[in-house]
């Protein structure tokens, strides 16, 4: 990732913070800490990246994997259910 993308993705990651800090609404504050948090997870992956901590696309990769349905390979297991046991379970 190029380093100008970086710092562009830094400056919406502030942005987003100080929207969410003057937001009007709850619902407009949520949307704006989420957006920041969308903008932190992309920093801290181009990070790891130029790291070497994780090769190049393998995000990428794993998300265009479940998109086309291989989700044998990279998808989480599924959350087991709370509660008591049903005949459905």
């Amino acid at each position: 990732m190029k380093s100008d993308t970086l710092l562009y993705y830094r400056q919406r990651e502030r942005a987003e913070c100080e929207a969410a800090l003057n937001a009007s609404c709850p619902e407009a504050r949520r949307a704006h800490a989420e957006m920041a948090k969308a903008y932190a997870h992309l920093v801290e992956i181009a990070e790891l990246e130029e790291r070497g901590a994780l090769p190049p696309g393998k995000v990428a990769s794993m998300t265009d994997a479940l998109h086309q349905g291989d989700e044998a390979e990279y998808a989480p297991a599924r959350p087991r259910r709370r509660g008591p046991a049903t005949e459905q379970d």
